[in-house]
């Protein structure tokens, strides 16, 4: 086994990039992407709603989430974003629109943020084992669920649709 004087989880900002001594490729210390869903249904009352996940996994265990994740190599944002929908909740969706692009210093991601409504709204939701339950939550609960969220990436997301905003650039903490 040959070891190498830091991976790139441990490379502090002085190490970057890394530099492969073979080929040269190099490694820098940039944002991770991710993509998400703000995946609506609309309630027997009419009013939509969109669905949390509650998360059976660090980091944020026990916290809520949206549908959301890396991407994959070679994937789109929006490519990441269906996937996320059908790998978490099982559902095949439809992307409405781009909510906006949040950035998170702590977990080092720029997730990308969509809209999206299940193409069949009589589907159930389907958990996979990163997700313990799920909840549909209304824009007037909203407030009451946001103290609740894994990731405040997510949580801003969660507080542009219910405020209605979409593609307002900000950052995040």
């Amino acid at each position: 086994m040959t070891s190498v004087p830091a991976c790139p989880h441990c490379a502090s900002p002085t190490e970057s990039p890394l530099v492969c001594a073979r080929c040269t490729w190099r490694w820098y210390r940039n944002p991770l992407p991710a993509a998400g869903v703000l995946l609506e249904r609309a309630t027997p009352d009419g009013e939509l709603a969109i669905l949390l996940l509650r998360r059976a996994v660090e980091p944020g265990l026990g916290d809520w989430d949206l549908p959301a994740g890396y991407l994959d190599p070679d994937e789109s944002m929006e490519e990441a974003a269906l996937r996320e929908a059908r790998e978490e909740a099982g559902l095949e969706v439809d992307l409405l629109e781009l909510v906006g692009v949040y950035t998170s210093s702590p977990a080092n991601a720029v997730a990308a943020v969509y809209r999206a409504v299940p193409r069949d709204p009589e589907q159930p939701v389907t958990l996979d084992g990163e997700s313990s339950a799920f909840a549909w939550v209304t824009r007037s609960e909203i407030a009451g669920w946001l103290p609740r969220m894994a990731f405040v990436s997510m949580r801003t997301a969660v507080e542009d649709w219910a405020a209605g905003r979409t593609g307002v650039p900000h950052t995040s903490p």
